[in-house]
């Protein structure tokens, strides 16, 4: 499987205070994990909220390691 996040999530307060020459990917300092309802992204540089998703109820699957994506005619 290849890396597929075309967009990332950041802390608003780390890329306010991102030093000079330090790219947003190497200063980030998030946490990501499951809870009892969704998927919540922690920033633990500033001990804040980044993103709190709920799924209602929705169940997921992972994909499998082969998956290669979907293809231009299949995507929304």
């Amino acid at each position: 499987m290849t890396q597929r996040i075309f967009m990332y999530m950041h802390c608003r307060r780390c890329l306010e205070s991102m030093p000079a020459g330090q790219s947003a990917e190497t200063w980030a300092r998030l946490n990501a994990g499951w809870t009892k309802e969704g998927f919540q992204v922690w920033c633990v540089r500033h001990n804040v909220n980044v993103f709190d998703g709920h799924l209602d109820g929705h169940k997921l699957r992972q994909l499998p390691d082969d998956y290669e994506g979907d293809t231009p005619s299949s995507m929304h």
